[in-house]
């Protein structure tokens, strides 16, 4: 077989594997034995065919074989690098510049995940297509003699990695996690035991919660005409795999101050609608209930806009009361260090613009993956790329984290 039949063959075992899982889910019930047997068997063939795929294209060029063509300029090196080989998926669609990317999921559907570290976060979503007509949609790219090379904006990267939030394993959509919910009774005092055994032990027993963590899948697209693909000479294709990676520093910030936000604790309401003032700031490090998690090492942390700390930081009395007496830099508010995010509210009636506590009682679940499907069918004349991961954040123990909020006037 060649190459094209082997994945045609492939595509069919998918197609069929699916069919059999469709049918027991359509009458509610898991696979019989023999239709187990059957949907591994098509899987291994399936995995077999892929390998001889990829070994076939492996292969080098022999021009004394004439049915054998050789392949297009823009992914003979498609090996090089991955950045390379997802630039020759994105113009052309040739699946095997990313066979290496290439994942099943359980329903047999294939997509390209990219693993990849959280990049830095941006501006919120533009509903556009890119195009070679519009200066900011992509005219701007199209060379008329300039440098071939895009100027990314930077902002800040995902707050979670830093904080030192707390992972959450688990397979499945919903993972449900225990916690502790309510503190420990103290001991109580019983006398020495009597002949009428009437001196019991007080019986007691910790409460438990639990806190369900459903992945919630985030989307994006992108969607490109075929000019802009063959004209453009700006790193297009490298740009935007960056432009993806800061796209997700964005929402997994907006992600996990909202979490806090609805279900952290209010550690303080200010007595201003538009300032904070000496004083209040001790109020939320010092607040009786997060006091006792404050000891737990490394995720002590504040998180809020760097307006706000400036506004902090200008706060004066006798001397300025949160700047360093030498003037340096640092971000730290009574000895905890501060980290930016725009995602927090800027200072404003009504607004949480100051978050703080312990953020390892906080958990997030991710699918570690970012899916990316090429999709060039949907619109005549213009490629899609449509990216998709899935994540959820939650405060294990409300007491730990919370936020420092405005009044509404």
């Amino acid at each position: 077989m060649n190459v094209r039949e082997l994945r045609d063959r492939r595509a069919s075992l998918l197609d069929e594997a699916r069919a059999l899982v469709e049918k027991a889910e359509a009458e509610d019930r898991d696979l019989s034995q023999e239709e187990q047997t059957a949907y591994d068997g098509k899987l291994s063939e399936a995995d077999q065919l892929e390998k001889r795929v990829a070994r076939m294209e492996a292969l080098p060029e022999v021009s004394n074989v004439p049915e054998k063509r050789t392949a297009p300029n823009v992914i003979q090196n498609r090996g090089d690098n991955e950045v390379r080989a997802l630039a020759a998926f994105a113009r052309t669609g040739d699946r095997g510049a990313v066979s290496g990317l290439m994942e099943t999921d359980e329903r047999g559907k294939e997509s390209v995940r990219i693993r990849i570290p959280t990049g830095l976060e941006q501006r919120a979503v533009v509903d556009s297509t890119m195009n070679i007509t519009t200066a900011a949609d992509g005219k701007n790219i199209v060379p008329v003699g300039f440098t071939g090379q895009i100027a990314a904006r930077r902002n800040e990267i995902r707050l979670a990695d830093r904080l030192g939030v707390r992972m959450i394993p688990g397979v499945g959509t919903t993972v449900n996690y225990p916690y502790e919910n309510a503190d420990p009774q103290a001991f109580t005092a019983t006398s020495e035991q009597s002949d009428a055994h009437e001196n019991n032990y007080t019986r007691d027993t910790p409460v438990f919660g639990s806190k369900a963590f459903t992945l919630v899948k985030e989307t994006k697209k992108l969607e490109l005409t075929e000019e802009i693909l063959v004209d453009e000479d700006a790193n297009l294709i490298s740009f935007i795999a960056d432009h993806i990676g800061r796209a997700l520093g964005v929402t997994h910030n907006a992600l996990l101050l909202t979490e806090v936000a609805s279900n952290g604790t209010a550690l303080k309401e200010f007595a201003s609608a538009t300032a904070i003032a000496a004083g209040e700031i001790e109020d939320i490090v010092y607040n009786d209930t997060l006091g006792y998690y404050l000891d737990d090492g490394g995720s002590m942390h504040w998180v809020m806009r760097p307006s706000t700390l400036g506004n902090i930081k200008s706060i004066t009395g006798d001397a300025r009361m949160y700047s360093p007496p030498s003037g340096d830099g640092r971000r730290t508010l009574e000895g905890y260090p501060v980290h930016y995010s725009n995602q927090a509210a800027a200072t404003a009636a009504s607004a949480k613009d100051v978050y703080f506590g312990n953020w390892y009682y906080v958990g997030m679940r991710e699918d570690p993956a970012l899916n990316l499907i090429r999709d060039p069918y949907t619109v005549d004349g213009m490629v899609v790329l449509k990216y998709s991961f899935r994540t959820v954040y939650g405060v294990l123990i409300a007491g730990a984290i919370g936020y420092g909020q405005h009044p509404t006037g």
